[in-house]
């Protein structure tokens, strides 16, 4: 067994290497997670592996949620936690211990839907051209997002001039580097063009950063605060009744495609998912009526050509003894 170091001194090595790989987003949620433990851990500042065991977690989760802390927030940090348990496991540096992380949260819970009704969505469509230059481009950027299947805001400011073949848009994903392709439609073209890089010499396709290789994750960070903002105003300007993110987007594009019922591994896939699991997240729920109109079908499918074969008393109202 080799040396174990402090888990503080191993999560920050782990950082630098993910900035190293340019996975500035993965690296900033480790980093939150170490903040929360050095934060419970308090003076125990030489916090090692073998000191967080199932009653420390369970504090911990504790800890987190009454700091007001989501249940997702709470299982995400867990789950970089156990990540960098495993990783220091397979280095040698800690034991395995079997059902480590069993006694507390590391799922995913439904959380409050942020997807669009189609009608919202056309009505932003149909909008005319806004006379604010900012808000006019933050709500071609908005149904850009959704026209190139939900695409997240960190991947659309990271595109490449060479990322684009044509009307095919093929990149990997900045937060799994999954390698997805995109086929652009005519009118998410007429959007591109009009928001695309005007400098001629970045390599970026959008000027969402605007000084490559200076800090760029911090320029993304900027950027998407800008656009969350317009989109909030750009919310009110048009009447909008729902709270416009970017990421309102992503979930719209899902949630339309599964009431318009496809397969949910197609929309895991075309959203580039892990698995179908977590698109299930972004899913809203059917509508009562929606569920009751698929029974009705249902029923008539199987009953509609059958005649009717119960009782003649039955269907008199006539009242029959009734055994089970």
């Amino acid at each position: 067994m080799k040396k174990e170091p402090t888990f503080q001194t191993y999560t920050e090595r782990l950082i630098d290497s993910l900035i190293a790989a340019r996975r500035e987003g993965t690296a900033h949620i480790y980093r939150s997670m170490l903040r929360r433990v050095e934060d419970f851990a308090g003076t125990e500042r030489d916090l090692r592996f073998r000191h967080i065991t199932p009653a420390w977690l369970t504090a911990f989760q504790n800890y987190l949620l009454a700091r007001g802390a989501k249940w997702n927030t709470v299982s995400t940090y867990l789950r970089m936690l156990r990540a960098v348990y495993l990783r220091a496991v397979d280095e040698g540096l800690t034991l395995y211990r079997p059902r480590l992380f069993h006694s507390v949260y590391t799922g995913t819970r439904a959380t409050a839907k942020r997807a669009l009704d189609e009608q919202t969505l056309r009505h932003l469509y149909a909008s005319a051209p806004l006379p604010d230059r900012k808000l006019e481009q933050t709500r071609r950027l908005f149904l850009l997002l959704f026209m190139l299947r939900g695409i997240p805001f960190v991947d659309i400011a990271y595109l490449r001039r060479c990322d684009l073949h044509g009307n095919i848009l093929a990149y990997r994903r900045r937060k799994t580097g999954a390698g997805l392709s995109v086929r652009i439609e005519e009118e998410a073209m007429k959007l591109i063009c009009s928001l695309q890089n005007p400098d001629p010499h970045s390599h970026y396709l959008f000027p969402f950063i605007r000084k490559p290789g200076k800090d760029e994750y911090r320029q993304y960070q900027n950027a998407l605060r800008r656009i969350n903002y317009n989109l909030k105003l750009l919310a009110h300007q048009i009447d909008c009744p729902e709270i416009l993110t970017t990421y309102c987007a992503r979930h719209s594009w899902a949630t339309i495609a599964n009431f318009r019922d496809y397969q949910h591994e197609l929309i895991c896939n075309a959203m580039g998912h892990s698995s179908v699991k977590v698109t299930e997240i972004y899913l809203k729920k059917h509508s009562e009526e929606r569920i009751h109109a698929m029974n009705k079908e249902i029923l008539s499918h199987i009953f509609h050509s059958s005649a009717p074969r119960f009782s003649e008393r039955a269907q008199t109202g006539t009242k029959a003894a009734v055994t089970w």
